[in-house]
């Protein structure tokens, strides 16, 4: 067995507009701490797959496609088995248009560097691959993601997985981290280039062991920092969204993870890779007509309260309509394109050893991944934003309650039953014996 890894900066150029929040203003002042495209291949009884981590805050299937079929050309590993996510970071440049975005401009100049770079990591990673043992293990963390909908009893995922990689003496040269939550301690205001606490945390990773440190992102649709999402889209600045908030939690978060290392056993392990087609139900929205009035009238209304602070609830209020009639006039738009009412997406699914990765091309709340995880009976990590981007997938109690990201959702409540479902046959397949496929 054999693994190499690389990373390579990907940080736009200062002024560029950072992506992430509609309500932040101005551009890109300065860098904080540079963003990485950071890779990890892995080859074991003539099977290969890359993991492959973007610190932005998402990608459109379609540039992941091409990007895979470009590392395919390169290095043989197959695009089946090459697992792309983003780590959701709300600092960087603007790699996609989305419901909270629909009038910023992809800069097409930067995205040709960041393919290329992407494409770069990933060969290096499979040209640097040398002997190795893998082993899975994980972290329990308290006092990072806190459940933004409900933060005195919603749901938190607190295990943080771990994806160990040692060389031929047994030292630990690679770590994968992953953890479910929204890198949002730094808020709108923020206008430095950041990865915010996973980019501490790998530091810190990276410092201990010497070596180099990965970050996957979970179910983290509803988790981040316990600060209001909907307030927090309107530009509302709750305290303690400060680098210094962001190094304390990638602190605790790397703290956790150096702790467990030790204790994971590593061995050479057998890969595969297979996927699933889930048909999600859309959500129905009214007329074109009627969305447009809607948020003709919320538009209106918020131009009647110029000159009012944002303390003032009224404004609050109208600054959330205007907001949301502008999301659903976006996503019906989206939804329309699919009169049968459901969209198809892709659940990849990567086996190592006996940990199972899940990508999903979404924001999954806490609970849909707590769902897919008691459907599939397994060790499974659930990687969003994985090989695209669709938004946020609530769980079914959440439309009940309302709030921004089930404003934000293009997927009816059934959808978190859909996916459990996909992922559960997916679980199924990846544990099938399968005949061996020689080549990489």
């Amino acid at each position: 067995m054999q693994a190499g890894w690389s990373k390579i900066v990907i940080t736009p150029e200062i002024g560029a507009t950072l992506t992430g929040f509609s309500a932040r203003e101005g551009v890109s002042t300065g860098v904080h701490d540079d963003l990485y495209v950071r890779s990890l291949a892995i080859e074991s009884d003539g099977r290969a797959a890359a993991l492959v981590s973007v610190e932005v805050l998402a990608l459109e299937g379609d540039f992941v496609g091409v990007v895979k079929q470009a590392i395919e050309r390169r290095t043989g590993i197959p695009a089946a088995n090459t697992l792309i996510a983003c780590t959701h970071a709300h600092a960087g440049p603007v790699t996609v248009k989305s419901f909270f975005n629909p009038n910023e401009k992809v800069d097409e100049a930067y995205m040709a560097r960041l393919a290329a770079a992407i494409e770069q990591s990933a060969a290096e990673a499979w040209e640097r691959r040398a002997p190795a043992t893998v082993g899975w293990g994980a972290a329990r963390v308290t006092g990072v993601g806190v459940n933004r909908r409900d933060p005195e009893h919603g749901y938190v995922d607190q295990d943080a997985g771990i994806l160990k990689v040692c060389d031929a003496e047994g030292v630990v040269r690679a770590v994968l981290v992953h953890y479910a939550c929204h890198p949002t301690v730094l808020g709108p205001n923020n206008l430095l280039v950041t990865g915010d606490f996973p980019a501490a945390a790998l530091g810190e990773v990276e410092r201990a062991i010497g070596g180099f440190a990965m970050f996957f992102n979970g179910a983290q649709g509803d988790i981040s920092m316990g600060h209001s999402s909907d307030l927090s889209a309107i530009g509302v600045i709750a305290p303690g969204r400060t680098f210094e908030h962001a190094a304390e939690l990638g602190e605790r978060l790397a703290g956790a993870v150096l702790a467990e290392l030790p204790r994971i056993p590593t061995a050479a392990v057998t890969l595969e890779a297979a996927s699933v087609l889930a048909e999600v139900p859309l959500k129905s929205y009214p007329p074109a007509e009627e969305l447009a009035r809607e948020s003709r009238i919320a538009q209106e209304h918020l131009a009647s309260l110029a000159g009012r602070g944002i303390e003032d609830p009224e404004l609050r209020q109208a600054k959330t309509e205007a907001l949301y009639t502008s999301i659903n006039q976006y996503l019906a738009g989206f939804n329309s394109e699919y009169p049968a009412g459901f969209l198809p997406l892709e659940l990849q699914g990567l086996r190592i050893g006996e940990m199972v990765l899940i990508g999903l091309p979404a924001e999954a709340f806490a609970e849909v991944g707590r769902s897919i995880k008691s459907a599939c009976g397994s060790k499974i990590l659930i990687v969003g934003l994985a090989n695209g981007y669709f938004g946020y997938v609530p769980c079914r109690q959440a439309y009940l309650e309302g709030g921004y990201e089930i404003a934000s959702s293009r997927f009816a409540p059934e959808a978190e039953d859909a996916l459990a479902a996909a992922a559960a046959k997916l679980a199924m397949e990846m544990s099938e014996e399968r005949k061996p496929q020689h080549g990489a």
